[in-house]
């Protein structure tokens, strides 16, 4: 079968290779590809920035974002039938099944030796074929059947929404009025619809123009766009409840703190580059006391986000019937990996690479 490949820690090994369709074990599902998503992960990837190969191959089959159907049950596998639309969740428990991946909460692991699909030491989904344990899938509706590519990019900010709200309600009272979204690629998008779906006064920021797509997608759903070259963070007089920041650039992140106010709280679901600078830790550290704030960082997410996602993704295409389509921007095969990982301008928003039809 045709599977899009690196070999990790290889920078620019990106290739079509033809590998052999995998066999579902006891519990396992074998699952017919029909569109992966393509995201900064993945990039970094393909860069040598990280990555890792199951054990015992030279090779990483890259994907951890898909909309796929059953082709084919494995022993003891129930709940499950063949031609469901599935999506499977990316974590897998680490060997030593610790406290958390033992209570189904594999994106908390404590011993760090989790396995990731098409990421970490598991195979992703960026092929013809590929298998999954049954008890990591998530049934889509139909009505899906083109968008719930869309359902993982969602339970990014799926788990910070609620990690936000478990963590401000158990210290205080609290009834948030409005939120700040640093960055409006996908995810950000993504995160502006599911805060406005909560009823929120919602403000993303991002470097495009308000005449862009980006831009346009935002207000879409009620939300204001600003766009930062144009108004700085320095000249928001509003301190907000709390922000998601998405950006990954670390200047913006420690900008963050600074646009809460008293009691706010900061949700990090960024990659930072460790070189990058950062403003004085003093003042930091200050107004996190004296202001009673909360910063808090949150990555990957269990299967009870890609649940609660999926019901979502239906409210949000039924409040914006418009939107999660616009978000794909681009479309296109396998069989050049190279055109299809690579940006071709700055209106792109979320690229997909099919392998079938739904």
């Amino acid at each position: 079968m045709k599977a899009i490949t690196v070999t990790p820690r290889t920078p620019n090994s990106l290739r079509l290779q033809d590998v052999p369709v995998p066999v579902p074990g006891k519990r396992e599902v074998l699952l017919r590809v029909l569109r992966i998503g393509i995201c900064g992960t993945d990039r970094d990837i393909i860069s040598g920035f990280y990555g890792e190969a199951p054990a015992g191959s030279d090779y990483l089959i890259l994907g951890h974002e898909s909309l796929c159907r059953i082709e084919k049950l494995g022993p003891g596998v129930r709940g499950l039938k063949i031609g469901d639309l599935v999506v499977p969740t990316v974590r897998r428990s680490c060997p030593e099944n610790c406290v958390s991946c033992r209570n189904h909460q594999s994106d908390m692991c404590y011993t760090g030796h989790y396995f990731e699909h098409g990421i970490k030491g598991l195979n992703g989904f960026a092929a013809e074929f590929a298998k999954s344990d049954s008890s990591y899938i998530v049934k889509m509706p139909e009505s899906l059947s083109e968008l719930g590519v869309l359902l993982e990019p969602l339970t990014i900010v799926e788990k910070g929404l609620l990690q936000t709200y478990l963590l401000q309600k158990s210290r205080l009272i609290w009834k948030p009025e409005r939120a700040l979204v640093l960055g409006a690629g996908p995810v950000g998008i993504l995160a502006t619809a599911l805060l406005r779906l909560r009823g929120l006064e919602v403000d993303a920021v991002a470097t495009r123009s308000k005449d862009s797509v980006k831009a346009t997608l935002v207000e879409s759903t009620g939300a204001s766009y600003i766009n930062s070259k144009e108004m700085p963070f320095s000249s928001l007089d509003y301190k907000y409840d709390f922000v998601f920041e998405l950006t990954g650039n670390a200047s913006v992140a420690v900008s963050a703190q600074d646009l809460i106010r008293v009691n706010g709280i900061v949700c990090y679901l960024g990659i930072y580059r460790e070189d990058q600078e950062t403003q004085n830790v003093g003042k930091v550290f200050t107004e996190l006391v004296l202001g009673n704030k909360l910063h808090f960082g949150s990555v990957n997410a269990n299967i009870t986000y890609f649940q609660s996602g999926a019901k979502d993704l239906v409210r949000i295409q039924k409040k914006w019937p418009k939107l999660l389509s616009s978000i794909i921007t681009r479309k296109g095969g396998p069989d050049d990996p190279q055109k299809i990982y690579n940006p071709e301008s700055e209106e792109e928003i979320k690229s997909i690479v099919e392998f079938s039809g739904a």
